[in-house]
């Protein structure tokens, strides 16, 4: 793997969201088209969404660090990333995990409670009666409760070491391994940052829904995504960027004659 370096402590959370706020306006129209495609392709389409986040996150990463650098932006490069769709599809498979899980849980949860129903014809008819699927209220519960609490962190943690895999791969054309590995390393180092972006993510959120709950769609979600982007620069400076204005010039430049 190249020797990628990455910043410790340098997520500026308020700056990142501050200046993907500036960005999307000065290109409104493609960060919201490029937006709405990423959000109806990885929530609309069940099961097979899981398959596509990697590659559409990654397109839309691009877009996104393009605008971030100054370069010319343009709706059909939230596509780059199907270039790369095997390693970024594995990727966004792993980055999933907790929401795979989720869905194979309450699919069990749902086969039980069918399951319950049919050996109990009066728990039918109280279904039919009051439109309620389930026996008891386990929010109740002590267990139920912390369960909720171990799953939110699980969720938390494992968003964090997985959060810059796929800008790794887009960027540095890392494998899903090193992609990985690299990225929890990251994550460690800035797990203070990467809580702010959760907050400002959840205010920018607050936000949208503020404008009639739309604005989370039109306003929220662009301003999200080019955020998580600035943030990956943030940790990962663009180090090559800067070699040609620090190379030392040629002989003679000064004046100075050779000896």
């Amino acid at each position: 793997m190249t020797n990628i370096q990455f910043q410790r402590s340098a997520i500026d959370a308020s700056g990142a969201f501050s200046s993907a706020w500036e960005q999307v306006k000065g290109s409104y129209g493609t960060y919201l088209g490029a937006s709405l495609v990423a959000m109806i392709l990885i929530s609309c389409l069940y099961c097979i969404s899981w398959f596509l986040m990697g590659p559409i996150l990654g397109g839309f990463y691009y877009l996104s660090a393009r605008g971030y650098r100054g370069e010319y932006v343009e709706f059909g490069m939230m596509f780059e990333g199907f270039k790369k769709f095997v390693p970024l599809m594995a990727v966004g498979l792993m980055v999933s995990v907790p929401s795979i899980l989720g869905t194979i849980v309450q699919t069990g949860m749902n086969f039980a409670d069918l399951g319950l129903l049919l050996r109990n014809p009066e728990a039918i008819q109280q279904v039919q009666r009051t439109g309620e699927f389930g026996t008891g209220n386990p929010a109740a519960s002590p267990i139920f409760l912390l369960i909720v609490v171990g799953a939110a962190l699980f969720n938390f943690f494992w968003w964090a070491i997985t959060y810059f895999a796929i800008p790794l791969v887009m960027e540095y054309d890392l494998g899903p391994v090193e992609a990985f590995k690299l990225s929890a390393q990251a994550a460690f180092g800035n797990l203070g940052g990467l809580l702010g972006v959760v907050i400002f993510g959840i205010l920018a959120a607050l936000i949208g829904m503020l404008l009639l709950c739309i604005g989370i769609v039109l306003v929220s979600w662009p301003v999200i995504l080019v955020a998580n982007a600035i943030v990956f620069n943030q940790v990962f400076p663009r180090q090559d960027r800067g070699d040609q204005f620090f190379a030392p010039p040629p002989p003679g430049t000064y004046g100075f004659g050779s000896v």
